[in-house]
């Protein structure tokens, strides 16, 4: 191990003394603007708070249970955003986001999971698991190997190895001095996960005369099925106040940012504002609306049809008869 990476590694070895040693998320963004960065991780700036790494990491573990929570403060010309046993940075729905124009990440847990990503405009670039490298993903998976050469992957800390990484793309070398002081704190509604793409096969719980039927309808034929599914949901679970929702029944498409804004405001009223059963049941059912949005019919009813048994009050044999009717 040559001696300028082992003074690379000396340099960030504060982290396995520090107090997110056992499990966190660093993520450096290149933009000083600290309200965009924390709003493109789901932020609830309106509850933003300032606290040191000890009271943050306290407040992340008493909540952990109801919601994600960041700290940001700023480093140099980029953004730190530190989450105690979190992971939104390397999610791609949040890189998406946040990393406009460039985005790192160094994830680990407990359990030795690991992960480093590095985005750009919104793409992420690489991604991979610090203990087994050569495994890339990505849009361009070997565009990091010239500032990962002659790092000692096989022989150091995995920790250590990503936060070295991080400096060496970033030209910030992490230091003990990110945790203190004070950091900008708030708690996250995340970004809803992207949508699966899921075949119409045979969904547990239906005919399979009528899945047989739903597949052999044309696109137009679907796409009105979708839309008196979720008139259902949405009447019996009493969304039909949500404007993204007036918006799909009256066959327009509403843009993805506002279903997933609805989505996470549901979330939120659901943890702190509305009764929790009403508030719920109205979530599950913006879930299931939400798959309507899948750019493929078929997949969108599969997710539709597989979720709705998500949603309180809604009956196997009324889903069945609607679309029977509909396709009739």
């Amino acid at each position: 191990m040559g001696s300028h990476c082992v003074s690379e590694l000396d340099r960030v070895a504060w982290i396995g003394r520090s107090t997110i040693q056992d499990a966190a998320c660093l993520t450096l963004v290149r933009d000083s603007d600290l309200g965009r960065v924390a709003a493109s991780f789901g932020a609830v700036t309106s509850y933003g708070r300032s606290l040191d790494i000890d009271e943050f990491c306290e407040e992340a573990f008493a909540y952990q249970e109801k919601h994600p929570m960041i700290a940001l403060r700023p480093v140099g010309e980029w953004t730190l955003v530190v989450e105690d046993s979190g992971g939104q940075g390397v999610r791609p729905e949040v890189l998406r986001r946040v990393a406009r124009p460039e985005a790192v990440s160094c994830y680990w847990d407990e359990d030795v999971r690991t992960r480093f990503v590095h985005a750009v405009d919104g793409v992420v670039q690489t991604s991979f698991e610090a203990v087994l490298p050569e495994y890339r993903e990505g849009a361009e998976p070997d565009g990091l190997e010239a500032h990962r050469e002659h790092l000692p992957w096989s022989e150091g800390s995995p920790v250590q190895l990503m936060l070295a990484l991080a400096g060496r793309i970033t030209g910030e070398v992490p230091s003990e001095e990110w945790l203190a002081g004070q950091f900008w704190t708030y708690p996250v509604a995340p970004w809803p996960d992207d949508l699966v793409s899921l075949p119409l096969g045979d969904v547990e719980g239906y005919p399979a005369e009528m899945l047989t039927a739903l597949r052999a309808a044309g696109e137009q034929e679907q796409r009105r099925v979708l839309r008196s599914l979720a008139r259902y949901v949405a009447t019996t679970a009493d969304c039909l106040d949500l404007p993204v929702v007036q918006h799909i029944l009256a066959g327009s498409r509403p843009p993805c940012a506002e279903v997933d804004q609805t989505l996470r405001e549901l979330v939120w009223s659901g943890i702190w504002e509305r009764p929790a059963l009403v508030s719920r049941n109205r979530l599950h059912a913006m879930q299931v609306i939400r798959q309507i949005m899948h750019e493929d019919s078929r997949h969108a009813l599969s997710g539709v049809l597989t979720g709705v048994t998500s949603v309180r009050g809604v009956e196997h044999g009324a889903v069945t008869a609607l679309v029977r009717d509909e396709l009739a």
